[in-house]
């Protein structure tokens, strides 16, 4: 097996994205595709990034052997030899009843298993055979980092965000294995009566392997978490088991198509939740969080994103409420829709649709330079990106075909802008030159203004691609020379080659004609 194929092998199992792969690792999603299909290699560092989200080393990712370390001493006499054999046996026995005679504090037994709902168990593997687990759980962790388990740090702490609440402490994000570990470390303060310590506050996972007290476990399917979490159900301890919508994003912690979330109160540590991520009717991911002083807000439905389940854990949406939304103009439904086209892999093929047709539809009632700053500080490059985006798309329909033109006239095309426009409209003619001619001649006498502009910056952008402005034009002739277009259609089909076969002194092309009429006199 190839390093390619290990990286495919191992993103698969933890079921995130090459895009989102490649987000953690601050590279593209296309240098993630490459390395997966052997077209280049990471490079060190990169290599080590890898294997710490993989959850591997860098030994399993390379399948690299160890070396094997060359005997030394070969020559000492034979009685050191002998000595060897006779003192080895009785160190290791020493050594092992020694070991036999000590705690293990990441064995779960009777005494050592937390009185909790909420912690992580896995299995660890032993050489004699034995059953052996270690766990790890919400709240204040008795011991430093890594709190009593057997896990390899594979991140260095880092702070993610500086809070003002929890005593002004910072939480820390780890990586460690599979497992991804949000804490607050307390410095001690004897003026405050405060001893130093670790509260971690969430636990996450994708992988399996790990199991919540309840046994469920990534890849389980949605029955299982019902069964050991529902409710209503009497040997169940007291807890409430929820139906939650899609997360806007259809991401959170892992894609999924709904989730359960179950919140129960445990005597001083408060409300505490448990999200199971469900996808194709599979567990994809667990997450559990100390609500800390947010009360039981989770742990009732609000009929809006989150409903109470059936005996099935079907969600009962006979109280459903819609919230209420302001209305949303077309700049803001422009970006709304296209954000969620690049970043969410998530969406059905429906939802696909529908957010491309919001894109396309208000092209021409949208501000370029409102949807710039929408994006943040760089709203240049939001324009430029979603001109980009158009303009790589395979396809356009006689309906985009028509939005595209009229998006031309849309505020806030200016300068650069407009330029990349002009070539987005060009990527649209040769995409089908004849329905671009028929969705010029659907404007009315109102919009000639609209129509001269159109087909000057298209003339524009298509005469940066010679080869494909000489097909287009081609095929205009064809359908005008076999009577294939309305009168009116063949009159804006005939103005519009005029205009990719006549060059522009200046590229104004402000003394062309403006309607089929003027071209005919």
């Amino acid at each position: 097996m190839t390093l390619g194929q290990r990286i495919s092998l191992y993103r698969k199992k933890l079921n995130i994205s090459q895009e989102e792969l490649g987000a953690r690792l601050g590279v593209s999603r296309q240098a993630v595709s490459k390395w997966e299909t052997d077209l280049s290699a990471p490079d060190l560092n990169n290599l080590i990034g890898l294997a710490r989200e993989l959850g591997v080393s860098v030994a399993e990712l390379t399948e690299t052997p160890e070396e094997p370390v060359p005997p030394k001493n070969a020559g000492k006499k034979w009685w050191f030899l002998l000595s060897v054999c006779v003192l080895l046996p009785i160190l290791i026995a020493g050594f092992l009843l020694y070991r036999a005679s000590q705690p293990s504090l990441g064995q779960v037994g009777d005494l050592a298993r937390p009185v909790s709902d909420f912690y992580l168990e896995w299995q660890v593997p032993r050489r004699d055979g034995r059953e052996w687990y270690e766990f790890l759980t919400l709240g204040n962790q008795d011991v430093p980092f890594p709190f009593h388990t057997s896990l390899h740090l594979t991140a260095p702490e880092k702070i993610v965000t500086e809070g003002t609440d929890l005593h002004l402490a910072a939480v820390h994000h780890a990586v460690c294995g599979g497992l991804y570990v949000d804490y607050i470390h307390l410095q001690a303060d004897p003026e405050q009566g405060q001893a130093a310590g670790d509260t971690i506050c969430r636990i996450s996972t994708m992988a399996p392997g790990f199991w919540t007290p309840r046994g469920i476990s990534v890849g389980n399917e949605k029955s299982f978490v019902v069964d050991a979490y529902h409710s209503g159900k009497e040997d169940q301890a007291e807890g409430t088991l929820l139906y939650g919508l899609k997360e806007a994003d259809g991401y959170s912690l892992v894609p999924h198509d709904y989730l359960y979330i179950w919140s129960a109160f445990e005597e001083g540590r408060g409300y505490q939740t448990i999200y199971f991520f469900i996808k194709d009717g599979l567990v994809a991911g667990i997450s559990m969080e100390l609500m800390q002083d947010m009360g039981d807000f989770y742990a009732a439905a609000n009929n809006t994103s989150t409903f109470p389940v059936d005996e099935n854990g079907d969600p009962d949406f006979s109280h459903r409420q819609e919230l209420p939304q302001e209305p949303i103009d077309a700049t803001r439904q422009v970006y709304i829709a296209w954000n969620q086209l690049v970043t969410n892999e998530n969406l059905s093929a429906e939802e696909r649709y529908a957010y491309r047709r919001d894109v396309f539809t208000n092209l021409p009632d949208m501000d370029w330079q409102e949807f710039g700053a929408l994006g943040g500080i760089d709203s240049s490059g939001t324009i430029f990106a979603l001109l980009d985006w158009l303009s790589q798309q395979e396809h356009y329909s006689s309906g985009d075909i028509y939005f595209i033109q009229r998006g031309y006239a849309a505020r806030g095309i200016d300068g650069a802008y407009a330029e990349d426009y002009c070539y987005f409209l060009s990527r649209a003619l040769f995409s089908d030159p004849v329905a671009y001619a028929k969705a010029l001649a659907r404007s009315t006498a109102d919009d000639e203004a609209v129509q001269t502009l159109i087909m000057g910056g298209t003339a524009y952008g298509a005469d940066y691609y010679p080869a494909d402005c000489k097909t287009a034009v081609s095929a205009l002739d064809a359908a005008i020379n076999a009577n294939a277009l309305t009168t009116e259609e063949t009159g804006w089909a005939k103005l519009l080659r005029y205009y990719l076969v006549t060059p522009s002194e200046d590229g104004s092309f402000a003394d062309y004609p403006k309607t089929p009429a003027e071209l005919e006199n």
